[in-house]
């Protein structure tokens, strides 16, 4: 059976770019500004020889009580219970931020 790898991190770091780039193919929007993705998007994928499927997920903004983020960070979360392994994806040229530690955090404890 394939393992499932989910793509995690906050709004706008380039969790679709990666699951495009990774795919070969643009299945998922790719957009400046944040909150386009919403729901899970599920492919399957081939890379170096080893088969997977890839799930890309919205920004999750772990604390945040508004309507869309909450759902969103739900969806994320669902994600991560399906995954086998989680990639974590930061905005290089930002650096780490707050946000980034406090979604790592969760992520790492929802994990555990």
């Amino acid at each position: 059976m394939p393992q499932i790898l989910a793509i995690i991190g906050r709004p706008n770091v380039g969790k679709s770019t990666l699951f495009n780039r990774l795919l070969g193919a643009r299945q998922a929007i790719v957009h400046d500004q944040p909150g386009v993705t919403r729901d899970r998007h599920y492919a399957s994928t081939e890379w170096a020889g080893k088969a997977f499927t890839l799930i890309d997920t919205g920004g999750f903004v772990p604390s945040s009580e508004d309507l869309f983020e909450r759902a969103i960070r739900e969806q994320a979360q669902i994600a991560i219970e399906e995954a086998s392994a989680v990639i974590f994806l930061v905005d290089g040229t930002a650096g780490i931020t707050p946000l980034d530690e406090e979604t790592r955090v969760t992520v790492v404890h929802q994990r555990a």
